[in-house]
């Protein structure tokens, strides 16, 4: 029996070469793996940096600033032309004026004579009489010192219960039962008018001097008597103030 050889059971060419390239590579591998482990053995740990602190800065848009306004600079004042003086020369004298001297006046022949005619006498009317002359009254005599004397007593006799009806006595006096009396001295014109008044002789009592002179403002007087003197006159009267004053 002759013998066969089965050839399929030998390898290829490529196939070897495939299986050695494969063996290879994983004996790179291998060897690769067992140099990264021998360095790490070997190699000192590396530290680790230390984290840096990141700071976040956030971009602000500032608003645009409007430019710089340019103030002008105030012109200067115009400095006005200084005045021209012009000289003026004073006019000439005026020449005094000449005086002329007429000439005499040739002599004029001496004129006819005139006949006068005598004009008629006149009509004269005749004069009114004279008005006789109205002579005043006369004056009548002045009045005696006891007659003024009479009528200025009369004329008192008027004017010192008006000042006594114008007396207020001040509460004081009348509840303390107190009364003291001052002299006013007083002028009056001769329509009745008070000019002005005072107080010449004074109470100790200030209340009385003020309630006396008040009276006596307060008081209307009438005017001067038909024949008392038309001139003003000073009184003086003796007023009483007290709780019994009425």
């Amino acid at each position: 029996m002759p013998r066969t050889t089965n050839y399929s059971l030998m390898p290829e060419p490529k196939e070897r070469h495939f299986k050695y390239a494969v063996g290879g590579a994983v004996m790179v591998e291998v060897l690769l793996v067992l140099g990264l482990i021998w360095y790490g053995d070997n190699t000192p740990p590396v530290k680790a940096k230390p984290k840096e602190h990141v700071i976040a800065v956030q971009m602000v848009t500032l608003p645009q600033q409007p430019p710089p306004q340019v103030v002008p600079k105030p012109l200067p004042k115009p400095v006005p032309p200084k005045p021209v003086v012009h000289q003026v020369m004073p006019p000439p004298p005026r020449p005094h004026p000449k005086v002329v001297i007429p000439p005499k006046p040739a002599p004029t022949p001496p004129a006819p004579p005139v006949r006068t005619v005598t004009p008629p006498m006149p009509v004269t009317k005749p004069t009114p009489a004279p008005k006789p002359v109205v002579t005043p009254p006369p004056a009548p005599p002045p009045m005696s010192a006891q007659q003024t004397a009479s009528l200025m007593g009369r004329y008192v006799g008027m004017v010192r219960p008006i000042i006594q009806q114008s007396l207020r006595v001040p509460a004081e006096l009348r509840a303390m039962g107190l009364s003291g009396k001052a002299t006013v001295e007083f002028e009056i014109s001769p329509s009745g008018q008070l000019l002005w008044a005072k107080i010449i002789k004074r109470s100790p009592l200030g209340a009385v001097n003020h309630a006396a002179l008040a009276a006596v403002k307060d008081g209307g007087f009438p005017p001067f008597l038909k024949k008392m003197p038309k001139q003003n006159t000073v009184f003086q009267i003796d007023v009483e103030v007290g709780a019994g004053s009425s």
